[in-house]
């Protein structure tokens, strides 16, 4: 079969593989339009069969209560780890990790991760993890302040070619240490929304500070919400800073 340009899409917290897939559609489509299947036009001689987004649902089942936003009659959708008052620990996280490292594994290669809010948050911590040389900082943290160990399932995953952290922010814990020192070197783009009051500017710079890169490389902001963008004019930045990172 032809080589598909592969992304893992990392939904938020209350959300659902599907329902992530139905807010990002026009982004959906701006991808397959700027990646066609070979002999199209415009293919990527990489990836001549297009491209492929995967979309899996996070690990906790939530219930109603779980949420102060619920909306009656609707799905509550799914959680990475257990949502907690501040950044300092997440319950849960290794459980989520170990599943988003099985599926790379397992329908990989994927060239490029987009996460949203808990998924912006998982996709520093999956750009930082699969830079070489970051395991042994791991086992080095691990040993000095206690750190957490390096998840089982990403031991021989791909590094991947570029990043997109939607709303997204860092863990502040001693434990996650080994994620963010040294800072993450690979391609990452952070995409923040100008009045997000979940994930407010003071928190999404946490994440921001820990990449490399200035400013101008790294940052765009929406004049928006807690929200994807997906107006033409942002997919289409999204879309070029893709294929920067691949040519």
């Amino acid at each position: 079969m032809a080589t598909k340009l592969k992304i893992l899409m990392i939904h938020g917290y209350t959300e659902t593989g599907e329902s992530f897939r139905a807010d990002v559609r026009p982004l959906e489509k701006a991808l397959m339009e700027a990646f066609p299947e070979a002999p199209a036009p415009g293919s990527h001689p990489d990836y001549p069969g297009g491209v492929e987004l995967v979309y899996p649902d996070g690990t906790w089942r939530l219930k109603p209560t779980d949420w102060a936003r619920y909306i009656p009659g609707t799905d509550p959708g799914f959680g990475w780890f257990y949502k907690v008052p501040d950044d300092d620990e997440f319950p849960g996280l290794l459980d989520g990790l170990q599943k988003l490292g099985d599926i790379m594994r397992a329908q990989g290669p994927f060239a490029g991760v987009i996460g949203y809010s808990q998924g912006g948050f998982l996709t520093g911590l999956i750009t930082s993890m699969l830079e070489p040389g970051r395991q042994s900082v791991f086992e080095q943290t691990a040993i000095e302040s206690g750190g957490i160990e390096f998840p089982e399932s990403f031991k021989g995953v791909e590094p991947m070619k570029f990043s997109i952290s939607c709303c997204g922010f860092a863990g502040l814990s001693p434990r996650y240490k080994a994620f963010y020192l040294p800072k993450i070197s690979s391609p990452m783009l952070h995409v923040n929304g100008q009045f997000d009051d979940i994930v407010y500017d003071k928190r999404s710079r946490t994440l921001i500070d820990a990449t490399t890169g200035t400013e101008e490389e790294k940052v765009l902001v929406h004049p928006g919400g807690h929200v994807v963008p997906t107006s033409k004019l942002y997919t289409d930045a999204m879309i070029m800073y893709i294929k920067n990172r691949l040519s």
